[in-house]
């Protein structure tokens, strides 16, 4: 029990230093012009060249074309397995030669 009492009492001191510390902690005020600095920064339009403009819209193009007819192809052979399936079925059940 006494044992308990110290640690907490060396808890408490220690929680104590460390608030304590904060108290000494000097507030630092910033340079007057570096909020005005730091908007300028901010505000400065930074131009893309229109060639750079160009190549990403034409990549855009591209990957739209090429996605679409990678889609249409898959369509395409979707339909043909379709179609395959539906005359393997027939050819089963109408068979018009003898074995």
């Amino acid at each position: 029990m006494l044992n308990m009492k110290f640690r907490n009492m060396e808890r408490d001191k220690w929680i104590n230093e460390v608030i304590d510390s904060t108290n000494q902690i000097v507030k630092v005020t910033p340079d007057d012009g570096l909020y005005f600095k730091i908007q300028n920064k901010l505000n400065v339009k930074k131009n893309v060249a229109r060639e750079w403009v160009w190549l990403a819209a034409a990549s855009i193009v591209i990957l739209a074309s090429i996605n679409a007819k990678v889609m249409y192809k898959g369509l395409e052979a979707q339909e043909e397995l379709e179609e395959t399936v539906l005359l393997a079925s027939f050819s089963d059940s109408n068979q018009f030669y003898l074995r």
